[in-house]
């Protein structure tokens, strides 16, 4: 195996575990922590040695979100901003260029980008093995669809989910596939409140598979592991897709597409570019803080996008 700068990965036989390792920042999803854990599934995506995939994350939490630290911005995000920095006059507005010699806008650039990200989320949805995804301290926005994604989850009962971002910064595109797991209704709570829940309600309303005690979760994932690679490959990738062929039919992949195009409707709101303005001005935290303060619980989960 390829050795991974933001990702440890360790096989046990039929089971392979994927680690997310940026714990100094919650695992909070950067490019290069997605471009690594793609890599590492498509390295162990050829042959039926490894018929199970576990992902878990190092450190305080399993994954805070996308990181919104500098740096780790998409280019499409880098690339609006230069529109913004340049101006009408200079990016196209009253220089006489024809209309097709401006170049995309900002919110066509964002659109792509989400596009581009609905696109990933729905590869890992469709690998060929199963993916299980085992959840300790945060797991918020990006970890979300990233637990999506996988196929059966596994939580500690004191782990957290949600979306605070729905307060300042949009949607998760997929939504985490919250419609088709938990409901309408449950889905307009969280996305209504920003709020979290614990891993208890998590797998009472079904977002999860299990919630248990931290101290037996990394055992009876492994065991849990263990038992599904009892099957053969083809039998479980056949499982798997016929259930997710149903969802599918529904809609599923259409709705989550649409999901990037309300997206970039969010980021144009006021609120977003207020947060925008904030986190430039005096900081990521400033801004997570402003965000959260109406809502009485003050938090500043760093990478929680």
């Amino acid at each position: 195996m390829t050795a991974y700068e933001n990702v440890l990965v360790e096989i046990d036989g039929p089971v392979a575990t994927i680690m997310l390792n940026r714990p100094e920042r919650l695992n909070a999803i950067s490019q290069g922590l997605r471009d690594d854990l793609e890599g590492a599934l498509r390295e162990l995506n050829p042959g039926d040695d490894v018929r199970v995939i576990r992902i878990k994350g190092a450190g305080r939490a399993f994954c805070a979100g996308y990181d919104l630290t500098p740096g780790q911005r998409r280019a499409t995000d880098a690339a609006a901003e230069e529109l913004d920095y340049l101006g009408p006059a200079q990016a196209g507005g009253g220089s006489g260029r024809q209309a097709w010699e401006l170049g995309e806008s900002r919110i066509a650039l964002d659109r792509e980008g989400l596009r581009t990200s609905v696109e990933r989320w729905l590869w890992m949805w469709s690998y060929r093995k199963p993916i299980v995804a085992q959840v300790h301290g945060y797991c918020l926005a990006g970890g979300g669809e990233l637990i999506g994604a996988c196929d059966i989850v596994f939580a500690a009962e004191d782990a957290r989910f949600g979306h605070p971002a729905a307060r300042a910064l949009g949607i998760p595109p997929t939504l985490g596939m919250w419609p088709v797991k938990i409901g309408m209704l449950k889905t307009k709570e969280l996305l209504f409140t920003g709020d979290m829940i614990d891993g208890n309600e998590a797998a009472a309303m079904g977002m999860i598979n299990r919630a248990m005690p931290a101290e037996r979760l990394d055992e009876e994932m492994m065991a849990f592991c263990r038992r599904v690679a009892q099957q053969p490959l083809d039998a479980l990738s056949v499982h798997k897709h016929s259930t997710n062929r149903w969802f599918e039919i529904a809609g599923l992949r259409t709705a989550a597409y649409e999901g990037a195009e309300f997206d970039a409707i969010y980021h144009e709101t006021a609120a977003a570019k207020e947060f925008a303005r904030i986190a430039q001005a005096r900081g990521l935290k400033e801004a997570l803080a402003w965000r959260d303060a109406p809502f009485g619980d003050g938090r500043t989960t760093p990478g929680a996008r």
